[in-house]
């Protein structure tokens, strides 16, 4: 018996008689272009194309992915640090968004130049509006998912936006919400409408858009005549699909290139309700933002509502508005003045929020620092991250608590960085040599005991070489620092304990000599020595009864009292790593 074995022709006529893929692929290589491939007909199939793209890196990440508040941001820091290419994939999901929102923009811009609107495709036009929008959602629901600074409270501000609409605005953003403030309600909801909701709705829409575009076909310039399109009519293949695809490949490597120069997406800091964030939205949203400025109190649904409300029953209604039959730009001029004018403010609202931004003290300041933060909280996260969640990380670490500390118990009275009150010394850049040697210089400065009834130590009248000297001897005693020169140290302890015109031990004391007028110095600077001085200052090792600083050996645990001295320690951390750079000199 003779065996038949089934050739590939065989196998695709087999498929073509039960599903007739062959005829559908007929039908859409042989589609006829009016007028010949243009490379103005790519918009719409670059944008087919990067939501294909959004489908397949939206359901990779969705493997990784968890939707709560306790797991969401440690699920994309795993994503975008140690999944293989994870930072690649979020990346191109990222910048995605912003690539869709632009295409579709150029579409718009193309189908309106070219009259695409009017009879018989006014439902295109409708259509195609419905689907930016849902292009403008999908941005704003994948904002929060990963439940980071940034995210969060720039979609506080969305929302809030949605709720100055009137008689159903708070309504809608409690529904959005989950609740009247955010949580995991929020987080599982926007997950649910971002990845279900949204590109079943998109898919849908997608699908009457590109029926109702095979129905009509493309709109070709209007001013080719008849003849010249017929005689110019050719299929969708070649041509056009080489065009599309050729642009499509562009869209790609630029959107390759600048997730791979930025290594991914950006992830802050994990959300944290109690912090003071100021909030700024996308790019997309950002002309809204700035004109919300313009209008407040009471007026504010100018700018929410009425406003927007406004451009977007313009679009609208534009195909009913513009009902003749003449596609020509010179017969649309208040049309085409009304769409400038709209795409001039949005370039200019867009343009000023950025500016300003760029110029604000407060928003610099926060960017740098979220940044820092960002960074810190990554580094804590490779050693694990506790059950409770990406912002445990930081509120474990003793650093960050030592930190928080400082600023509700210690700048009540000390200075840090232009915050806090100056009646006691500022301690920016505490004992780094810096700081110690103006401390040397005039020890009555404002800087240091000029506002404390201390002042029974004078200035040095040592030259600054020797000032040095007696810097890296006490810089020694912390078992932080390390000396830049063993000898200058040596130097600097006979200045302080051996040098009797100095007359330093005739206050303080170093190893059991010396007074006990001032703070000991052996062992100064030390973790031991901030910890005793810490929980009581008053202690004849430190100010005695010239203290005025409160003890806190009962107002905070050990713990904490360690932190605190961790993050005393860390203000010298710069001239550390200077240090560590030199081998001698001053």
């Amino acid at each position: 018996m003779k065996i038949h074995i089934p050739t590939s022709r065989d196998v695709r006529k087999w498929i073509d008689e039960r599903t007739g893929l062959d005829s559908l692929l007929e039908m859409a290589l042989n589609e006829p272009v009016k007028g010949g491939a243009r490379w103005s007909y790519i918009f719409g199939s670059a944008l087919l194309f990067v939501f294909s793209l959004q489908a397949i890196t939206g359901l990779v990440l969705s493997v990784y992915y968890s939707s709560s508040t306790t797991d969401a941001w440690g699920s994309v820091y795993f994503i975008q640090e140690q999944a293989t290419l994870g930072w690649f994939i979020r990346g191109m999901h990222s910048i995605g968004s912003s690539t869709m929102i632009v295409l579709c923009g150029m579409h718009m811009a193309q189908v309106f130049i070219f009259g695409a609107y009017k009879r018989p495709r006014e439902l295109n036009w409708v259509t195609g509006l419905v689907m930016f929008k849902i292009v403008l959602v999908f941005g704003l629901t994948g904002y929060l998912l990963p439940w980071d600074q940034k995210g969060y409270w720039a979609t506080q501000v969305a929302t809030s936006i949605m709720g100055t609409a009137p008689i159903i605005g708070k309504y809608l953003q409690t529904i959005a919400q989950g609740g009247s403030d955010y949580g995991n309600f929020t987080l599982t909801r926007f997950s649910t409408i971002h990845t279900i909701v949204l590109p079943g709705t998109l898919a849908a829409f997608a699908g009457i858009h590109i029926y109702l575009f095979r129905k009509h076909g493309v709109t070709p310039h209007w001013k080719a005549g008849k003849e010249e399109l017929k005689a110019k009519t050719e299929p969708f293949w070649p041509g056009q699909f080489f065009k599309d695809v050729v642009f499509a490949l562009v869209i790609f490597v630029i959107m390759a290139v600048i997730v791979i120069w930025k290594h991914g997406a950006e992830l802050q800091a994990p959300a944290n309700p109690s912090s003071n964030f100021i909030a700024r939205p996308e790019w997309y949203f950002r002309s809204l933002f700035e004109l919300l400025k313009y209008f407040e109190g009471n007026l504010e649904i100018i700018g929410t509502i009425v406003i927007p409300g406004m451009a977007a029953g313009f679009l609208v209604s534009l195909p009913f508005m513009d009902y003749k039959a003449s596609r020509a730009l010179s017969d649309r001029k208040p049309f085409v003045a009304a769409l400038l004018f709209g795409m001039f403010a949005i370039v200019t609202l867009t343009t000023m929020s950025y500016v300003a931004d760029f110029s604000d003290p407060k928003i610099i300041i926060q960017n740098e620092e979220s940044e820092k933060e960002a960074e810190k909280v990554k580094k804590l996260a490779m050693l694990g991250i506790p059950p409770e969640g990406g912002l445990a990380v930081l509120e474990n670490d003793p650093l960050n608590a030592g930190g928080k500390l400082f600023a509700d118990k210690c700048m009540v009275c000390h200075m840090l960085e232009g915050a806090g009150e100056a009646k006691a010394p500022d301690l920016t850049n505490y004992n780094t040599r810096e700081w110690l040697f103006g401390f040397f210089k005039d020890p009555d400065a404002p800087a240091y005991y000029g506002n404390t009834p201390i002042s029974i130590m004078q200035p040095s009248d040592l030259t600054d070489d020797e000032i040095y000297d007696m810097v890296e001897f006490l810089l020694s005693q912390t078992g932080k620092q390390i000396p830049l020169d063993q000898e200058s140290v040596k130097r600097g302890e006979y200045l302080v304990v051996e040098d009797d015109d100095q007359q330093c031990l005739y206050c303080h004391s170093y190893n059991g000599k010396g007074q006990k007028m001032a703070p000991d110095l052996t062992g100064y600077g030390s973790d031991v020595w901030l910890k005793e001085f810490i929980k009581n200052p008053a202690s004849e090792k430190y100010y005695g009864k010239q203290n005025k600083m409160p003890a806190f050996k009962d107002k905070i645990s050990d713990e904490q009292i360690d932190n605190l001295v961790i993050f005393l320690q860390s203000l010298s951390e710069v001239d550390i790593a200077a240090a560590g750079g030199e081998n001698s000199g001053h």
